[in-house]
């Protein structure tokens, strides 16, 4: 019944992480992207751009594959943490681990994460940069579906899924170890046994930061993975060499902007709504799975001894009528 509670709290903070941060993620894909005739200045610039030539629900183009693909990877990934930490036996209500192993836990989820969002994310960048897209619902998901699987086969949905586990594999093991090490500190600070007991605002601060910090260190990959994704390159390495020969350095963090301002409020509310729907489902489970265990038989009194044990282990008021 855990694992139960712990995808639906993924799913739920799922949602909620893609209403907040979509418009974001589109002009991160198109800041990272370029390309002749869609040059941005800024992050500004590519979101005020966007809404003013393509309408504001531009800024949701996507939403489709991007809902799904966080629903995959947060369901996934929630569900797969704390399985994690109830078999080493560092689940909520036992001990908080360290700072290492809250990073090694995040490693290993960002494995299973990668594999179960990459075709998600393949169709999600081709719509974002899609710039002439009238219809952005699911009949245009369909179509580019059918596009690519008829161009590329099924591995089409897999393409750049080595960039994706080198993006989130140490983005896992960053986002999900800040997260937890910096509620294990306010939990600390606050004088809190459990994290569950932990304020909403301290959570909401936790999952921010996380964020950031997860996107910032990892975005070179996050720009290789969109442009072989987008189907404008296929191989990450001499992709990479040619960025650093013709943008420089700073062209493997084109989109940071975008991104981390994107991080904080879709993380924060993705690891809100994770512990909030935790809080509230876990309570009427357990008081499920406590009526459905019958209650121990009652214990039988022991028979005292004769003799003094017996004087011994009367009570008071027998001792008196003794």
């Amino acid at each position: 019944m855990a694992d139960l509670v712990d995808t639906a709290a993924g799913c739920v903070g799922a949602t909620a992480c893609t209403l907040g941060g979509l418009p974001f993620d589109v002009a991160k894909a198109r800041l990272q992207a370029g390309g002749a005739g869609h040059a941005y200045s800024g992050l500004a610039d590519c979101l005020l751009t966007t809404a003013r030539t393509e309408g504001a629900l531009a800024l949701y183009r996507g939403m489709v594959p991007a809902l799904s693909s966080a629903l995959a990877e947060n369901s996934v990934g929630i569900t797969v943490q704390r399985s994690l930490r109830r078999a080493l036996g560092v689940d909520d209500g036992g001990q908080r681990p360290s700072v290492g192993t809250e990073l090694g836990l995040g490693a290993v989820t960002g494995v299973f994460t990668s594999v179960a969002i990459c075709p998600f994310e393949v169709l999600k960048v081709r719509l974002q940069l899609n710039h002439d897209l009238v219809d952005a619902g699911p009949a245009a998901l369909l179509r580019e579906l059918r596009s690519l699987v008829g161009s590329e086969g099924l591995s089409g949905l897999y393409r750049g899924i080595g960039s994706l586990v080198c993006r989130d594999v140490p983005y896992n093991t960053l986002f999900y170890g800040s997260y937890e090490s910096l509620c294990t500190l306010f939990m600390r600070l606050t004088g809190v046994q459990r994290k569950e007991e932990l304020a909403t605002g301290w959570v909401f601060l936790s999952g921010g930061l996380g964020g950031c910090i997860g996107w910032s260190l990892v975005l070179p990959f996050d720009v290789v993975k969109t442009r072989v994704q987008s189907g404008a390159e296929s191989r990450a390495l001499p992709l990479v060499r040619r960025i650093v020969a013709t943008e420089g350095v700073q062209g493997l963090f084109r989109g940071w902007t975008a991104a981390v301002v994107r991080a904080f409020p879709a993380n924060a509310c993705l690891f809100l709504g994770v512990e909030v729907t935790t809080r509230l489902l876990r309570p009427a489970t357990s008081r499920r799975d406590a009526t459905a265990v019958p209650p121990p038989p009652p214990a039988v009194p022991a028979v005292p001894a004769a003799g003094a044990g017996a004087v011994a282990a009367l009570s008071p008021r027998e001792e008196g009528r003794a």
